[in-house]
This record gives structure tokens, sequence and C-alpha cells, in this order.
């Protein structure tokens, strides 16, 4: 049992294997698919894996015959790869080295027996887009400066394979930018506010961004800036149990808010990157990302603005869905609040 158990953890080993903890020098060469195999007594472990930029941190994914698993615990310095998971009690090592676009390297249980030796080969068609474009993702504070003042925003960019896309959110409601793209370091897109489109430009280095907006069909602008918005701090506790507390929320949910003048229906999705539990609120008026978010012990809890107001969303998760409560942060208003994750 104790050898069946190690080749499991292997597995999950590998699979977890690649969220950067350290710099990011050299990440274009690891950047994308792959398809990964361990040499195990019992035969070949075989797996996917997919590795992302979002800003200065490497995120991604493992396909597994249960799902898709969130990727952590990696150290890259270019070329050699090192990863460290404990598990069960025990802790298990992956040592690698890239060279003309292949991994290999040996794993082994630290303190105890199992060794062996494992390899990794980019699937064909899974590089991802120019680094540039994955660095581009995330939530940004935006800042417009108009005639009447400065007009703070949030910008939510998001990146699916080579297409950028994303929105614009206020207090008022959120709109979806338009006709995005990000070439060289210049990120550019369009926003339709009041029956006239307006184009923004920008310069992205390291987390701000620096340019400025105008009527796309001519006329008077003014220069605008974002700033990366600092990550929600991780749920509490050791790694291993914050991303499996995490996993356990990730996902989409169709979620009802009672409300005096009717039940109000949104999606609300919970995404874990680099170890880091976010959320976006999806309105018929676009998508609205949530604040002060955090699920631990099964008690979900997290702001959100919308249509002027800040409001409360507490929750508890019992038999696969969620209830509780919304009420609003500056105000009496309150009301049931219920969520089921969408099949």
């Amino acid at each position: 049992m104790r050898k069946n158990f190690a080749l499991a953890v292997l597995s999950l080993l590998i699979a977890f294997g690649f969220a950067a903890e350290s710099g990011l020098a050299g990440i274009e060469s690891i950047l994308g698919k792959w398809l990964t195999k361990a040499e195990t007594p019992n035969g070949p472990i075989e797996l996917e894996f997919e590795l992302k930029q979002e800003g200065n941190q490497l995120v991604g994914t493992a396909a597994l015959m249960q799902g898709i698993i969130p990727l952590s615990a990696i150290k890259y310095e270019e070329p050699n790869l090192t990863v460290e998971l404990s598990l069960g009690g025990s802790s298990y090592r992956l040592l690698g080295t890239l060279k003309d676009g292949k991994f290999t390297g040996t794993w082994e249980q630290v303190g105890g027996e199992m060794k062996g030796t494992w390899s990794a080969e980019r699937k064909a068609g899974g590089a991802l887009p120019t680094p540039a474009a994955a660095g581009i993702a995330g939530t940004w504070n935006s800042i417009s400066v108009t005639p009447n003042g400065e007009l703070a925003l949030t910008l939510e960019l998001k990146q699916e394979g080579e297409k950028i896309n994303g929105a614009l959110s206020s207090d008022r409601g959120s709109l979806p930018i338009q006709a995005a793209s990000y070439k060289e370091n210049k990120l550019q897109f369009d926003v339709e506010l009041g029956g006239t489109t307006y184009r923004v430009e920008g310069i992205h280095k390291e987390n701000k961004i620096e340019g400025k907006w105008y009527p796309a069909a001519g006329g008077e602008g003014g220069s605008w800036s974002a700033t990366r918005k600092a990550a929600t701090p991780a749920p509490q506790g050791t790694p291993t149990q914050a991303l499996a507390a995490s996993s356990a929320i990730e996902g989409t949910w169709n979620t009802v808010a009672v409300s005096p003048d009717g039940n109000l229906t949104f999606q609300t999705i919970f995404k874990l990157v680099g170890g880091t539990l976010t959320g976006q609120l999806v309105t018929p008026d676009g998508t609205i990302p949530v604040q002060k978010l955090s699920f631990s012990d099964n008690k979900l809890s997290f702001e959100v603005d919308y249509l002027g107001g800040t409001y409360r969303i507490e929750g508890i998760l019992a038999g696969g869905k969620l209830t509780g409560k919304w009420s609003a942060v500056s105000g009496s208003e309150t009301g049931p609040w219920s969520a089921e994750r969408k099949p």
C-alpha cells in the first residue's frame, strides 16, 4: 500500500509542480502546455499541464483523470527546476533540467526510498502567445484625468489564447472593453459610453500602465494610467490546507439574492490564481470583481460594489450548496442569498 500511495503522491507532485515562488528569469521557455511522463515501478504515469504568466506570477493547471487541478510550489532558476510537495505526511522532490525544449530529471521521496525519472515535452501547439500578453492579465486600478476631475475605475483584463478581453467597472456597473490588443508592451482598447466610443492607449512597464484616452472618432481626451491591484490574501493555514479549502469553492455558481424588488440572479466565479482565491460577479451589465474575499471552514464572505452601493455576502457551504445573506455595508438593507454550482 505504501508503494501505491507514493505513486499517487508522485502524480500529484508533478501536477502541482509549476507555480513560481521566486524570480521569473527565463520563464518564457516554460510557458504553455506540456505532456509529462514519470517512470515508476508500476509503469509510466502521464498527464498534461499548462503554465501561464499573470503579472509577476506563474500560474497553471494540470489535467488529470480526476479533472483540472491548480498548480503550485515551483522554483525555477534557468535551466533548473526544483519542486517539493508535502502530502499525506511525506515529502517528494522533483528535480529537472530544461534542454532543447525538454525537461528531464529525477524524482525522489524525501527521507524515503521511492525514486525514479521523469520527463516533459511541450505539447504541439501548446506554447502561449508572447509572454508580454500573458503579463497584462489581472486587475488594475485605473485613473482617467477628465475636465471634471479624476475618474477612478477598475480594469479587469483576461487572456484567452491570443485574445485579450475584459471590462471597466465602477460602483455604477461594468462596461466590456472592445477591440483590445497588446503588442510590444502597448495596450489598446475601446469602450462605448453614452453612444460614444472612447479609445484608451498605454505603455505597460512592470506593474503600471501609462498613456491616454480620447474619442475614437477624434477630439480632446486626457491622460490615463493604471496600477496593478494587490492580490487578495490567500486563505489562512498551511499551503496544502489553503489549496484544499479553496478548491472546494472554485468554479462557477448560479447565485440568487432576494430583495424587496424581486430576486436578483447572477453568476459568481471563483478561481485559484497562483494559490490565491479570486472572484468575480457576472451581471447582465458586465463583470464586477469581488473584494475582501475569504473562504475558511466552509464559511464564505466577500464584498462587491454594485449600482452605487457596497454589499457584503456571507454564506456557508453545506451539501454542495451555499446559503446565507446579503447586507448593505452602509445601510440596513439585507436579505437571503444562495448559490448552487453550475453544472
